[in-house]
């Protein structure tokens, strides 16, 4: 079925995908100067896995070569109506990260220095200190806990929405409801999209499928290394004592996450049952809505919070949460034109941090785009695996095993 817009006939860049990376990508494109851009989506803005996110952020990385990109997607948060013109709910009530083990101090260590680095307030705190700020929590013989304090948690449409409203203004066209049904390449170089509704001339192509974007890729004869790994979470119906103005908690050594949601506690977690999923072999109108649950998850992921929450021992479970984010071999972005094709740029990989990083990879679409420089993204080029994991069993089971360690700085 057609959308509500009509589709061009021809544009400079076309964007595809609705999410917040490619909502990101072309507001940026058009902040940067850049006209004549479409946006593309089978569906709605801030459709496939945006909705479900727990859109946390963590400007804080224990690699100090990332602390340009994670400065400026915190700056942009914190000013995101500034920039966009739009308000994004967004919760600056810090985060808390916790090791239970000495194994897992020097992570702790590694993000104090780089808060020192940016003469950020972060510092560490003791855990009767960290109880005061989640009163849930309870963590006595923690072996260390770092407090972000500009960290946050921001809900995900308002992102997506806020992208999409400001590049509206300054000239995007969105085209919802609007099937991609190929790219065409001739002689190298992009030269066409083909939709549902028509053909689109255009001399770029920025690919920010999600879930979907190593298919679309293939299609080109390209082989993206970044596959969907399912990740799930649930929030509980709400619990006396929880406030908003907690911060967000993650223990590391457990690798669970909370924050508050509702009144309640959204629960997630790394290490249980990663499973990665081939597109091509789901219905042709599968949705991540249609993500079928994994129960045994749930109840690992229970089992490990309550060591941390013990209220979460008689809370129920209002709604459970599930995504199938784009996990890489080494547990970076993809972000980068590729050497096969001409005028195509890649975004994908976002580590199920898509929220958090999306300021910073729209950022660098820009630049590419525009041939500046202003983000450092050598680390994102997407050729940069070169023979490595070429085959589908061995790329689906490397990133199994990084979205396995996800919070313990392996990769």
């Amino acid at each position: 079925m057609p959308g509500d817009v009509d589709v061009p006939r021809e544009a400079q860049i076309v964007v595809i995908g609705g999410g917040v990376l490619g909502t990101s990508a072309a507001f940026h494109l058009a902040a940067a100067g850049q006209q004549n851009i479409v946006l593309l989506d089978r569906g709605p803005i801030a459709g496939g896995t945006t909705p479900f996110a727990a859109g946390q952020t963590a400007y804080l990385p224990a690699n100090h070569g990332l602390l340009p990109f994670t400065t400026y997607c915190i700056d942009f948060f914190e000013r995101f109506a500034e920039h966009t013109g739009y308000a994004i709910d967004f919760h600056q009530n810090g985060s808390l990260r916790i090791a239970l083990t000495d194994q897992h101090l020097s992570g702790i260590d590694t993000r104090l220095e780089a808060a020192h680095a940016i003469g950020d307030a972060a510092e560490r705190l003791t855990p009767q200190q960290a109880k005061e700020l989640a009163p849930h929590l309870d963590v006595p013989d923690a072996k260390g806990i770092l407090f972000a304090p500009r960290d946050g948690y921001i809900e995900p449409r308002s992102v997506a929405a806020g992208y999409a409203a400001g590049a509206r203004d300054r000239g995007v066209t969105i085209c919802t409801r609007t099937p991609v049904t190929g790219v065409e390449v001739v002689d190298g170089a992009v030269q066409a999209v083909q939709t549902a509704a028509g053909t689109i001339r255009t001399q770029w192509v920025v690919l920010a499928a999600g879930a979907w974007t190593r298919q679309f890729s293939q299609q080109l004869g390209l082989n993206i290394r970044a596959v969907p790994v399912r990740h799930q979470a649930f929030v509980t119906a709400p619990l006396r004592g929880v406030n908003a103005s907690q911060p967000v908690v993650r223990i590391v050594d457990t690798q669970v996450y909370a924050r508050p949601e509702a009144g309640g506690l959204l629960v997630g977690g790394y290490g249980y049952r990663p499973l990665s999923f081939d597109m091509d072999a789901l219905p042709h109108r599968f949705e991540i809505p249609d993500l079928e649950a994994d129960q045994i998850y749930y109840q690992q992921l229970m089992d490990a919070a309550i060591e941390a929450f013990p209220v979460l021992r008689d809370a129920g479970v209002i709604q459970e949460r599930r995504g199938l984010p784009t996990i890489t071999p080494d547990g970076q972005y993809l972000v980068s034109e590729v050497d096969q094709v001409q005028g195509l740029v890649i975004v994908s990989g976002c580590q199920v941090g898509g929220i958090w990083s999306s300021p910073g990879l729209g950022r660098i679409v820009a630049d590419i785009v525009s041939g500046q420089d202003r983000l450092p993204a050598e680390a994102f080029k997407v050729d940069r695996f070169a023979h490595a994991y070429a085959h589908d069993t061995s790329l689906r089971s490397q990133c199994e095993r990084v979205y396995a360690c996800h919070y313990w700085d392996l990769y």
